[in-house]
């Protein structure tokens, strides 16, 4: 049987244990708070699988359950689903997401916290694979074979927690233990190593074995003889137990993270013969894509610095508003000659029985579009500014632009109006506030430009 330690009282060491809170991981704690929140609506089987995951917690769920006032009339409890039934999944949250995490505890010994998640590694390999047996077996009984594996995990992981502690008072044999956390005689049965010579018990520890033993590699004559073991107790040929083995490896490899722990996942695979292959070189980096946006916004700065045309400072705009920011329709929309009335000059994007085609507003009438043309500025149509707006957009203006949200920003030279941009995604891609504010500042540069082009 094992122990904690081998030099000291077992007496003292159960008090030591008894007076200190067994510690959970911080992804534990961090995978189980969401279940608070969904309450009665969560699944208590996906809670206690992530509770196994941690089999420290595991054994603190387990030694908590069985140590509770009960009457006589109350049943043992072997499972950690039937514990978070027995509290509920709120409550159960609650209770056991308190206390220290094992990060906390080992953050000043980062090589021991190392060894801790390996052996958290192991002991959960050691689990499953007792469950994947187990469930071949058709095990009458397959939560006691679960615990007994979970706690014959708890020595090392608390041996690890006490590993240079100066107050670790002693040894304890673990039956001890278990019997002072009042677990189940099945589950105790399970745990003793020259416990009753039933199939379920040499089953239960050459699984252990061969759990401990391919660590150390598959080709260990311990891995042999351990199969062996469960080939005859499973009445099976060793080649399905070594299939069943291999796949719980390969599972693990993929998913598990021992490479953040320095051990490659191909450590348990067989070396084949031959020369080693040269990895190929690795690629370049690819070239950073240009943002189109920031190019035209350059284009924009440049032409106003060059004297560019108008029509091409504008051309750069509608460019910007297209390629930098994917509006989907696009309108340049001027005052006519006599400064009353704003019609569309160019469309991009835009089908040809679009009413905005042929926009044309009265500049006399108080509208959204009439306020654009008092100074520079752009503005967003969206969600509360419709309310805020709605005396400011008659239905002749909706009816022209549609209902979608859009933007718009005023063109001016100096302070004359020349007109307006219009644009607009459509209802599949909103408008967010990245995007008000790359309007604003194309709207800035176009202003600008014109305004450098042109003198007064």
């Amino acid at each position: 049987m094992a122990t904690l330690n081998t030099a000291h009282d077992p007496a003292a060491s159960l008090a030591y244990w008894r007076a200190r809170p067994l510690p959970l991981m911080q992804a534990t704690r961090e995978k189980m708070l969401p279940f608070a929140r969904r309450g009665e609506r969560a699944d208590p089987a996906e809670l206690a699988e992530i509770v196994l995951h941690d089999p420290l917690l595991a054994a603190k769920v387990l030694r908590t359950a069985n140590q509770r006032t009960r009457s006589s009339l109350a049943s043992d409890v072997v499972s950690v689903e039937a514990v978070v039934l027995l509290y509920g999944v709120a409550p159960f949250v609650e209770h056991f997401v308190r206390g220290p995490t094992v990060e906390e505890l080992l953050a000043k010994d980062p090589q021991r916290y190392h060894r801790y998640r390996a052996q958290v590694l192991n002991t959960r390999f050691a689990i499953r694979l007792v469950r994947d047996y187990s469930a071949r077996r058709h095990d009458a009984h397959p939560d006691e074979v679960t615990a007994a594996a979970v706690l014959l995990g708890v020595p090392a992981l608390l041996g690890l927690l006490a590993d240079g502690e100066p107050d670790v008072p002693g040894s304890v044999p673990l039956e001890r233990l278990l019997t002072a956390w009042q677990t189940p005689e099945p589950v105790l049965a399970l745990c003793r190593e020259r416990g009753e010579a039933t199939p379920r018990h040499a089953m239960q520890h050459a699984t252990l074995r061969l759990a401990h033993a391919v660590q150390r590699g598959w080709w260990q004559d311990e891995v042999t003889h351990a199969c062996k073991a469960i080939a005859q107790v499973l009445q099976q040929t060793e080649s399905l137990v070594w299939r069943i083995l291999v796949g719980r490896m390969l599972e693990y490899a993929r998913h598990e993270q021992w490479d953040s722990l320095g051990w490659p996942p191909a450590r348990w695979l067989a070396m084949l013969p031959g020369e080693w292959p040269v990895p190929p070189p690795p690629r370049p980096p690819a070239p950073p894509r240009p943002d189109p946006l920031a190019q035209r916004l350059q284009a924009l700065h440049l032409a106003g610095k060059q004297g560019a045309a108008a029509n091409h400072i504008v051309s750069l705009a509608v460019h910007a508003l297209s390629e930098g920011m994917t509006m989907r329709r696009i309108a340049l929309i001027l005052i006519s000659p006599d400064g009353k009335v704003l019609r569309t000059r160019f469309t991009l994007g835009v089908p040809e029985a679009d009413p905005l085609c042929a926009f044309e507003l009265a500049l006399d009438v108080p509208t959204l579009f009439a306020r654009l043309m008092q100074k520079p500025q752009c503005l967003w149509l969206h969600g509360d500014k419709r309310v805020e707006w709605a005396t400011m957009l008659p239905p002749l203006l909706i009816d022209q632009v549609g209902r979608d949200d859009f933007c718009a920003m005023s063109l001016f030279v100096h302070d004359k109006p020349l007109g307006m941009l219009f644009a607009d995604r459509g209802g599949d891609a909103p408008l967010s506030e990245a995007d008000y504010q790359s309007l604003r500042r194309i709207c800035q540069l176009t202003c600008k430009a014109l305004a450098e082009t042109t003198p007064r």
